[in-house]
């Protein structure tokens, strides 16, 4: 039987995330963004719940999903958008010349068209790092260990064991408009139904 082909992908453990946006400024250091270009956000949702005892806050990391069928590809007039073997989506700044429809197509809103270079930018799953076997800079950065990469295709990899441990709690956010994404959330423990109505994902 031929041995499957590796996919990258990351699960984010919304439990864990405590908004202190240190994925936010290394993602923005190793690779260079320039400022008011973002590849990685942290939203803040909340407070949830009912005061004084029950509110509850969330922040939500956001960045490119890295969508197994990615519909930034299919609207990019220049294949500028590209898709690597592993599963990494990418963009050729070479041929993208700042139409913006892989914006408007992304339902994540990942995507940032740079006002400087006239190009659009998008987080690359710091795919130079991975290359090297080392961890994107979000993952390596990330104080409370909250986002888990690695290859999707192998049960026995750091990502796979982490979404089995925890299927109930496995959380692909737009699922109804089949980009199937790479990065996959688990749900906070407390809240999540709250949670996920607040992002208009349920």
């Amino acid at each position: 039987m031929a041995e499957a082909k590796r996919h990258w992908g990351m699960v984010i453990d919304l439990d864990k995330c405590t908004g202190c946006q240190a994925c936010a400024v290394a993602c923005k250091m190793e690779n260079d963004v320039d400022l008011g270009v973002f590849w990685n956000r942290v939203y803040r949702m909340g407070p949830i719940g009912k005061y004084p005892d029950q509110l509850e806050m969330f922040y939500f990391p956001n960045q490119c999903m890295h969508c197994e069928n990615p519909s930034c590809i299919a609207v990019c007039p220049t294949k500028a958008t590209y898709q690597t073997d592993d599963g990494i989506v990418l963009v050729d700044a070479g041929k993208c010349f700042g139409c913006q429809y892989c914006i408007w197509a992304c339902p994540y809103e990942a995507r940032t068209l740079n006002p400087r270079t006239k190009t659009v930018e998008k987080c690359i799953l710091c795919v130079h790092k991975l290359e090297r076997g080392e961890q994107p800079a979000c993952a390596y950065t990330c104080t409370t260990g909250c986002r888990t990469v690695g290859d999707l295709n192998d049960p026995d990899s750091p990502v796979s064991r982490v979404l089995a441990a925890n299927g109930e709690r496995v959380y692909r956010v737009h699922p109804e408009f089949g980009n199937k994404p790479s990065v996959v959330y688990l749900v906070p423990r407390k809240g999540a139904e709250t949670l996920c109505k607040s992002i208009g994902r349920s």
